[in-house]
């Protein structure tokens, strides 16, 4: 029996969605306002600096993602042209990124 690497696009989308209720949470926890929100758990200032983190990790999740799927830079975020698209200074980060997803899995070869 052999094995082969894939790369795990079910546990990459539920990171995904994780981290998209965490960005939510913080935006409403950074509103300033106690009529709002009257549950506050962290303070404003934490919740902006931790919503400007989360949504650098989440734009290089989202281009892990779209990189595991066979697109490319320009495919995923279509604002800029690929040659100077502003995620290829992030390749380094991605294709850790990927990695840590990779898995093996095994594969039984046919019987001659």
């Amino acid at each position: 029996m052999e094995t082969i690497e894939k790369i795990d696009v079910r546990a990459m989308k539920a990171d995904i969605k994780k981290m998209v209720e965490e960005q939510r949470f913080y935006k409403r926890q950074r509103k300033s306002d106690k009529t709002i929100f009257k549950e506050r758990v962290i303070t404003p200032k934490e919740a902006q600096w931790k919503h400007q983190a989360n949504r650098q990790k989440l734009r290089l999740m989202y281009a892990a993602y779209g990189k595991a799927r066979g697109k490319n830079f320009s495919q995923i975020e279509n604002k800029y042209p690929e040659e100077t698209h502003p995620l290829n200074q992030w390749c380094v980060s991605i294709d850790g990124l990927i990695n840590r997803y990779k898995i093996q899995v095994p594969v039984e070869l046919p019987q001659e």
